[in-house]
């Protein structure tokens, strides 16, 4: 079970943020998925990337993400946008590709770089 400080701090994450990721500093992925995002030249107002390290309750916060985004994995990165579970690495590389993740972002009103 997600620890009790885990889960509000989350959900708390997740609603101050129309574009939340959940990430660690030494992890190629969230590297990978930050520069991605960096792309969109979003406002810090609607995007931020929180880094969960050094946090005591990681585990807590790695197991939460298992029962809220319906996955076996703890792994991040993991991106919310508009309070909505998006994906994690693989996911989000393939929907950047594809547009998708732009449409995504469009329709939740995150004003976009072209």
């Amino acid at each position: 079970m997600a620890g009790a400080g885990a889960r509000p701090f989350v959900n708390k994450k997740i609603e101050q943020r129309k574009v939340m990721l959940f990430s660690k500093t030494y992890v190629p992925e969230c590297k990978a998925v930050k520069a991605v995002l960096e792309d969109y030249h979003m406002s810090l107002e609607d995007y931020e990337a929180t880094e969960i390290e050094a946090r005591q309750d990681v585990n807590q916060i790695e197991n939460y993400f298992q029962i809220l985004c319906l996955t076996d994995s703890r792994a991040v990165p993991q991106l919310f946008v508009d309070g909505k579970y998006v994906g994690g690495y693989e996911k989000i590389l393939r929907m950047h590709a594809s547009g998708e993740l732009r449409e995504i972002l469009q329709r939740a009103g995150v004003p976009i770089a072209r």
